[in-house]
């Protein structure tokens, strides 16, 4: 028997002789050895539970897969669509309020899911010519000749249309660029670009009498970046601003600093109208990506099956396939 043990016991040794002198001597000896025995038996009891309680919490942890992790309802309100989930995490996403920022993402959007080593701009706008021309700068690119007229793309894109090209070639087929503006475009490209179908705009519904002479220079007399929620609001009463002003505008010149072809991941071409073209550039990973814009096309470096899992819907019209954010 151990130190601790007798040491225990010293109470009943001591006790004895007294107990046995009392009536009630049974009923206590029961009572102080149970008590004692309990004594005996706790720190093995609290050692197995602790003991067990750990197996348990291991075989608990097993349970729950690594792959499904707790989210909290903010997170999953977050990002809503299956073609959110697929943009880049650093991509600043439009507030509930910021209607613009929304409407040409959902117009233009579909290249910030393109695959591959491309890389995707770092806004839906840029809001200056210094901060497009700086992240520009830092893009790899190269430039290519077709027809005279200076290509330039990002490699990716670039190397991939030349497939497309070569073999369009190999079918007795043509791809051309449709103009110095068909690749990459600079900030003030796209102001430019913007402001001849605003000022062409304004002056056709000023004519037809659905402007006045003071509203119309008033806007005309805006910065370019300042007139997008201007014209957008005039097209959301039927006053388009399009080449043929039957169409938004961000259908043929988006917002400046909002354009495709700043990310130089965007080509204008003149077959854009030859089905057996358009298929060509569909199996090098080019497609059409804004509605009715007929001659552009975005390279979104994957195949045709796979946009469905990116968030990109197909439509159909006039049996042109676009493939725009869901």
């Amino acid at each position: 028997m151990q130190v601790t043990e007798l040491y225990l016991f010293k109470p009943y040794y001591l006790l004895m002789p007294r107990l046995n002198k009392s009536p009630w001597k049974k009923p206590l000896k029961n009572i102080y050895l149970f008590f004692l025995g309990g004594v005996l038996l706790l720190p093995g009891f609290l050692s197995f539970y602790e003991k067990s309680t750990v197996i348990r919490s291991h075989s608990i942890a097993q349970v729950v897969p690594a792959s499904n992790p707790i989210v909290d309802s903010a997170q999953l309100t977050e990002r809503k669509s299956l073609f959110e989930l697929n943009l880049p995490g650093q991509l600043p996403l439009p507030g509930e309020d910021d209607w613009v920022a929304q409407r040409l993402l959902k117009e233009n959007g579909a290249l910030f899911v393109a695959q591959g080593n491309v890389v995707h701009p770092p806004s839906i706008i840029f809001a200056n010519a210094s901060d497009c021309a700086t992240w520009q700068a830092q893009i790899k690119t190269r430039r290519e000749f077709f027809n005279g007229i200076p290509i330039e793309l990002q490699t990716e894109a670039m190397e991939a249309l030349l497939r497309a090209r070569k073999e369009a070639a190999d079918k007795k087929l043509r791809i051309t660029p449709r103009g110095r503006w068909a690749g990459r475009r600079s900030y003030r490209d796209t102001e430019k670009i913007w402001s001849r179908r605003v000022h062409s705009g304004l002056a056709f519904w000023q004519r037809r009498g659905k402007l006045s002479a003071r509203e119309s220079t008033r806007i005309r007399m805006l910065a370019p970046a300042g007139q997008v929620k201007e014209i957008l609001q005039l097209e959301a009463q039927g006053l388009f601003f399009s080449m043929d002003f039957s169409k938004s505008v961000l259908y043929s010149g988006t917002a400046p600093g909002a354009s495709q072809h700043i990310s130089m991941l965007a080509l204008d071409i003149n077959e854009s109208d030859q089905a057996a073209v358009r298929a060509i550039l569909a199996r090098h990973g080019w497609f059409q990506t804004v509605i009715s814009d007929l001659p552009h096309f975005t390279y979104l470096g994957t195949t045709q099956d796979r946009l469905p899992t990116l968030g990109l819907k197909k439509t159909v019209k006039n049996r042109r396939v676009y493939w725009t954010p869901d």
